[in-house]
């Protein structure tokens, strides 16, 4: 079949405008934080010299960063579907290529983004290892970008004319090209999905107090139907905001998963569902840059990147009592002499948050 055409009905202009709306919503959320972003970081060049500029400090700083550019250039992705709106169809040429290259740069990269953020928080959880790896996670996130990046040129050069057509309501990988589809962009949806889930349980149960881990051997842990100590609000307030990363992969999984589901459904190119479902589910999942904002706003309400210019330094939560390893304690003391010369505000300038792991109790 020519699957190089696809005329929109009323109705699929209709959903597919939902979608776009959707896409706008989180642009625009998106936006705003990096609008935040500059500002803090435009304060700090100021105040700073460009040698002293500690932008990205933590592994945290880096992959909430490669998070936030995913979700923009997805949004943009869902934005660019005005043009079929406005045109009442959708088809091929070098808009529908665009569309279909920033389409998977930008939910490949959603994905395995996510997918590193719920990894490195069980990490930190479980293992206590990772804390100041910020050399290995810029590594990590370039290797993943690059990989996006090989994947999309080899697809577009090797494949012919055909590789990016309308799917039908967007352009995207054609539907010839299964392996490539699954290799490009479903692998990693499941992948994130399933590992998200996997991740939850064991940490959810810790937070509650229900699994303490064994302080020679990583792989060795306890689980107690109740605690073996009462636990005062305060510890478990602690346990649960060491857990703040973790939200961005259940929320996402959350988002993708009706979406999975439709996938699986029309998998052999067969729309069964109509358009109706697929345009829900993608409407929903279009959210997931406007969520991550949310989470961001939630989980770190006072955080240096939202506070208030001269005001960002106040927004890291000070350690809690317990449990401090050596590198915390050197941030802490590292920390407390700069609030002693007064420029504190200006050293935490343009952080993005972070994992609490200082307030992670002993094990």
């Amino acid at each position: 079949s020519d699957n190089s055409l696809h005329c929109l009905t009323r109705g699929e202009s209709i959903g597919l405008t939902i979608v776009a709306e959707s896409g706008f919503v989180s642009l625009f959320a998106v936006l705003f934080v990096f609008g935040i972003i500059f500002r803090n970081a435009l304060h700090h060049v100021r105040k700073k010299a460009v040698k002293d500029w500690d932008f990205l400090q933590e592994p945290v700083d880096v992959f909430m960063l490669s998070l936030f550019f995913a979700d923009l250039v997805q949004a943009l992705g869902a934005v660019l579907d005005i043009k079929w709106i406005n045109e009442g169809k959708v088809e091929t040429g070098p808009f529908c290529t665009t569309q279909g290259i920033i389409q998977q740069l930008g939910e490949t990269g959603v994905a395995i983004t996510t997918l590193i953020i719920a990894l490195y928080t069980f990490i930190v959880v479980w293992w206590r290892k990772g804390m100041n790896a910020i050399l290995i996670s810029k590594l990590v996130v370039l290797t993943v970008w690059a990989f996006i990046i090989i994947m999309i040129v080899v697809g577009n050069t090797t494949q012919g004319p055909d590789y990016e057509e309308p799917t039908p309501y967007w352009c995207w990988i054609g539907e010839h090209h299964t392996a490539l589809r699954i290799i490009g962009e479903y692998v990693w949806f499941w992948l994130t999905l399933g590992v998200s889930i996997l991740v939850y349980i064991p940490l959810f149960l810790w937070s509650r107090g229900n699994i303490a881990f064994d302080d020679r051997s990583w792989w060795k842990f306890t689980f107690h139907s109740r605690p073996d100590e009462p636990e005062s609000e305060e510890e478990k307030a602690r346990r649960r905001n060491s857990l703040n990363l973790i939200a961005y992969p259940v929320v996402y999984s959350i988002l993708v998963l009706p979406l999975s589901v439709v996938r699986w459904i029309t998998f052999n190119g067969k729309n069964q569902l109509g358009s109706a479902p697929n345009l829900i589910v993608i409407s929903i999942y279009g959210l997931s840059g406007m969520m991550n904002v949310i989470l961001l706003l939630v989980t770190r309400p006072n955080s240096v990147l939202f506070g208030r210019t001269g005001r960002a330094g106040r927004g890291r939560v000070s350690s809690p009592r317990g449990w401090i390893g050596p590198q915390a304690h050197a941030k802490q003391d590292g920390a407390e002499e700069s609030s002693q010369s007064g420029r504190d505000d200006e050293s935490q300038m343009g952080r993005l948050p972070s994992i609490d792991v200082e307030s992670i109790p002993s094990r």
